[in-house]
């Protein structure tokens, strides 16, 4: 089997974290307000935020330690178990090829809203067909057009937030727009608020799916991944300022791109140009890094034969996985085409939250299978383990729960749809098992069994660690 193309460095890894998700601050983050007013999005801001802070930490130890592609899927794969696995890694594709339906969508409304004459629908098909192009071609060349595109979009909010602070060219920010309807639907409103506030922070995880292509996995994941939290978080903190006092509470909630609209009634026609260009450069950015990690969960899968291993394949000259690449487009296509975006995008969240139960559950198997801290297992350590963890998990499942506010049926049916995946998964699991060859930690890896290290001290001299990671 050819390998992946081991090119990346940090900033791609920060390009396809951030890509993926600044698209979250330029729209849909804003439901929250809707739900529970400026203060109900602060705290589903703040609450998300904690969360993704450890599944970024967790992130980032699993990424840089196992150095696959599968991120997710290969984490629970090694350290839960393949059912568990091979749910995730489903969760995983539909999560990103979800938020490319919905990015891919997004741009075909904005391009028809400027040009009249342009189709939506045949819009978006053309924008996934460049984007498949380009993921086919290898993860370096779309990994630096996210970077790109990335890096216009976060200082059009920086821009954005400091001529709003000086007042320079804003002439209707309004302080107390802050606070006028900071809480219309009391402590209810504030918690229901929650169930949006992953837009905030939606696939920052998959900055760690790309550790199988970087040059240097140890360095460059942990501070991919770091520096990508660190600068969502700063965003989410500027957007909802920015928007709170630019906008009402009733316009803000039910806005459907609100930092342009939010730069529209600033009546500064630089920074309406600006935002604009920003609002279609984040969709374009999230939708290409969402091809790029939903084809590397589906080349996980097919690698373990959960799917056909017609999927496994690599490109000759790119050392892309181009079927998988390629098979984005009809999957993407009739999502976006369904007719039910909202749904989709709820789906999408739902994915997400199973697999923010999950990577903290591996990292604490990992850390239970492979106590010792040292250069050759854990070469990042994260802080506070296994407690953030724990913490983590039960912020994914008190999000999950605040869907019986409006969503109780997309819960249901995700599900259902997860729980009879699981059940088919397994009974994959055991047809193939006989036919594939027994997992080695050594081999794959360059690791002891895990019993061995759990019953012989001199593992620990042997590997030159001496650190406990508990």
């Amino acid at each position: 089997m050819d390998n992946l193309e081991k090119k990346l460095r940090p900033y791609h890894v920060w390009a396809l974290g951030v890509g993926i998700v600044l698209v979250g601050e330029y729209m849909g983050w804003n439901f929250t307000v809707a739900k529970g007013g400026i203060i109900g999005s602060l705290f589903a801001m703040i609450v998300a935020g904690l969360m993704y802070i450890i599944v970024s930490i967790c992130a980032s130890e699993l990424g840089s330690s196992t150095k696959l592609a599968g991120g997710p899927y290969d984490w629970v794969r090694l350290f839960v178990g393949p059912g568990a696995a091979a749910i995730v890694g489903l969760a995983v594709y539909m999560e990103y090829i979800a938020l490319s339906a919905g990015d891919s969508i997004v741009i075909g409304q904005l391009a028809s809203a400027y040009f009249g004459w342009l189709d939506v629908k045949a819009v978006a098909m053309l924008i996934l067909a460049i984007l498949t192009l380009i993921n086919y071609r290898g993860a370096v060349t779309a990994l630096t057009l996210n970077f790109f595109l990335t890096f216009v979009s976060a200082v059009a909010i920086v821009v954005f937030f400091f001529s709003t602070v000086t007042g320079f060219g804003i002439a209707n920010f309004s302080f107390d727009s802050l606070f006028s309807g900071a809480m219309p639907y009391g402590l209810v409103g504030v918690f229901a608020a929650m169930q949006f506030g992953p837009w905030f922070y939606l696939g920052i995880e998959g900055a760690a799916m790309c550790a199988e292509e970087c040059k240097h996995p140890t360095r460059a994941v942990p501070l991919g991944q770091q520096a990508g939290m660190i600068t969502l978080a700063l965003m989410a903190g500027m957007t909802v300022f920015i928007c709170a006092g630019l906008m009402g509470f009733e316009e803000l909630g039910a806005s459907v791109y609100p930092l342009y609209e939010a730069a529209v009634n600033s009546g500064s026609g630089i920074l309406i140009i600006f935002l604009m260009i920003g609002t279609f450069f984040t969709c374009l950015a999230s939708s290409n890094g969402c091809i790029n990690d939903s084809s590397r969960s589906w080349l996980a899968l097919a690698r373990d034969g959960f799917i056909t291993d017609w999927f496994a394949d690599v490109h000759p000259k790119y050392k892309s996985p181009y079927k998988a690449v390629i098979f984005t487009i009809p999957v993407s296509a009739g999502f976006a085409f369904s007719g039910f975006l909202d749904q989709v995008i709820t789906f999408s969240i739902m994915s997400g939250l199973i697999c923010y139960v999950l990577i903290p559950f591996a990292l604490i198997r990992f850390r239970k299978m492979y106590p010792t801290t040292n250069s050759l297992i854990r070469p990042f350590s994260g802080p506070l383990q296994p407690w953030i963890s724990y913490l983590a998990i039960g912020i994914s499942i008190l999000i999950m729960s605040t869907f019986f506010w409006a969503y109780i049926y997309n819960l249901i049916f995700a599900l259902i749809f997860y729980i009879v995946a699981y059940f088919y998964f397994n009974w994959r699991y055991k047809k193939i098992k006989t036919q594939r060859k027994e997992f080695s930690w050594n081999e794959k890896l360059g690791w002891p069994d895990p019993e061995v290290v759990q019953g012989q001290k001199q593992f620990v001299a042997q590997t030159g660690g001496g650190n406990n990671g508990e």
